[in-house]
């Protein structure tokens, strides 16, 4: 049998938070997890109600649930408990998923045992995993349309034009059918190379980074008549840096100079490139619509999927992306990445 200071232990090296709570929602005792998930001491914490650690909105229906479980205590397993929001020292908010079990300590007043685990992590991935699928369910549907609307249309008129081709007994008649099916065959050849581009660039594989977004900036350019203004001083170090790190910058001023082009009703914009101290800053920045930044913990819709992707390739290469922008405030996309060589070694 266990002794009083080996379920001490056990306690208090838990690895999630835990709190023993009196019935009257006072807490008697936590373990170091809970004091360092809160940012709590155990002076300010122990002894106070357990309703301090839950947002203010929410105190007074916490209260009522907790008065009613107190009422019938059943153990209420991880898991089986309702996703909640907790309260930090500092005033932030996170979500937890919390379980109960009460009983009765050697103390002798009956106490509910509370075990937390916190979400932020968790919900983040699960986020992340649906921004994936979203943008892959779009990818898909964007193939398809082409496919349709594009290769379909050529191959059932290839068929067509081919029967026409071989029944044609007049030799000027088939030259001159030869000739519209070339054509159209080229035009197929030059719509499979934009399909392509739209997963990869070429450019970039080919001449390097400053290259490829010069010929991205003319594309913008002459597709949706905006004037994309740059300053690219990256020196020689775009020619050295790790494939993985140059894609990744790409892929960013990419999406950022596209939302600019298609949303912000600009027609110009700016792009700066810069290096310094090991670090390269890449900077797209309009002066147009701009718009409301979602809330940090909401499931982005499809109007933000794009700016996920773009965070989640700067921390891919252990960098990091900001936006600032607000409504008829224009936008400001700020990426910063590591300067990695080919080796994979920062420098």
């Amino acid at each position: 049998m266990l002794a009083d200071r080996d379920y001490r232990a056990v306690f208090e090296a838990s690895p999630d938070a835990m709190l023993v709570v009196d019935s009257d929602g006072v807490i008697r005792d936590l373990n170091p997890q809970a004091l360092s998930m809160f940012g709590w001491s155990r002076e300010e914490v122990e002894g106070s109600g357990v309703e301090r650690l839950v947002p203010a909105g929410v105190r007074s229906r916490h209260e009522q649930h907790r008065r009613h479980y107190s009422e019938a205590p059943r153990p209420r397993p991880m898991g089986q408990g309702l996703e909640l929001q907790a309260l930090r020292q500092d005033g932030t908010t996170f979500p937890v998923e919390i379980s109960l079990s009460p009983g009765k300590l050697a103390s002798g007043p009956e106490h509910v045992i509370c075990t937390i685990r916190d979400l932020t992590g968790w919900n983040r991935t699960r986020r992340l995993s649906r921004m994936k699928a979203m943008a892959a369910e779009n990818e898909r549907k964007r193939i398809s349309r082409e496919l349709h609307d594009e290769f379909l249309q050529f191959l059932v008129a290839f068929k067509i034009r081919g029967k026409l081709l071989v029944d044609e007994t007049h030799r000027e008649e088939r030259e001159r059918a030869w000739a519209v099916i070339a054509d159209e065959i080229l035009d197929a050849i030059r719509g499979v190379k934009r399909l392509i581009r739209g997963r990869r660039s070429p450019k970039l594989e080919q001449q390097g980074l400053v290259s490829a977004l010069a010929t991205l900036f003319r594309d913008v350019r002459k597709v949706h008549g905006v004037t994309i203004h740059t300053s690219l001083s990256l020196n020689w170090a775009a020619d050295e840096l790790n494939p993985v790190t140059v894609l990744a910058l790409y892929r960013i001023v990419q999406a950022a100079v596209a939302n600019a082009a298609t949303h912000a009703r600009v027609s110009e914009a700016a792009v700066t490139l810069r290096s310094a101290d090991g670090v390269i800053v890449a900077e797209i920045r309009d002066e147009g619509c701009g718009f409301e930044l979602p809330d940090p913990g909401a499931v982005p819709d499809d109007a933000y999927v794009g700016l996920a992707g773009m965070r989640e390739r700067a921390e891919l290469v252990g960098g990091s992306l900001t936006v600032q922008t607000s409504p008829g405030k224009g936008t400001t996309v700020r990426a910063a990445v590591p300067m990695v060589g080919p080796d994979g070694d920062p420098w």
